[in-house]
């Protein structure tokens, strides 16, 4: 069983312990998280240190995830991403057992699978994702670094997502719709055109 380190103890993390216990891939070896919450304990496992220690805490056989959420900016999880980059470190892919993965599917490093996901073939998922729970990415679509794909979202066939972009939960993007670099989709939203990037696409009132 390979070994895991975690970056970032908040909700989101917790989300990821409950997929990587269940997958009995990974053993959790602890998380590191801000300095004063060192020795305290998430689910049970316990806060190594801060992530100006990562070449201290990791092993020559660990692995590292990103476990910090993503709503809008992707900065957080890209500067982590990066530091494990830079130190050498091997990067995760979490799948989880309750998901169903085609095996003409691309995933690239430090993206988690959520549980109840459906991802069809021909698809290709960038580094540093979160693809959330009960979402469902139909066949050809290409999803760029950096993005996170929210519950129950819908991507249909040949759907483009640009790095570091933010689909909102419950939302559904209409076949072959291109998406740009940095866009946020707010929850709930029907996409039926391309979205430029840098942009933030909102109908529903709430």
């Amino acid at each position: 069983m390979n070994s895991i380190i975690l970056l970032g103890g908040g909700g989101h993390c917790k989300s990821c312990i409950d997929v990587i216990e269940k997958s009995s891939y990974f053993k959790i070896k602890g998380i590191i998280d801000k300095p004063d919450q060192v020795n305290k304990k998430i689910m049970g496992y316990e806060i190594l240190g801060n992530d100006n220690q990562l070449e201290d805490l990791f092993q020559e056989n660990d692995c590292g995830l990103v476990c910090v959420g993503q709503v809008k900016s992707p900065a957080a999880r890209i500067r982590l991403f990066n530091l494990l980059l830079e130190k050498g470190l091997r990067i995760a892919i979490v799948k989880s057992i309750h998901s169903v993965i085609s095996d003409h599917t691309k995933i690239d490093v430090g993206t988690i699978v959520m549980h109840n996901s459906f991802i069809n073939a021909g698809t290709s998922i960038g580094a540093n994702c979160i693809i959330n729970t009960n979402s469902t990415i139909e066949h050809d679509v290409i999803i760029k670094d950096h993005c996170h794909i929210s519950t129950g979202v819908i991507l249909n066939g040949g759907v483009e997502i640009g790095r570091g972009s933010f689909v909102g939960s419950g939302a559904i993007v209409k076949q072959g719709i291109k998406i740009g670099e940095e866009v946020v989709v707010s929850a709930g939203e029907v996409v039926s055109k391309n979205l430029p990037s840098n942009t933030t696409y909102k109908t529903i009132s709430n």
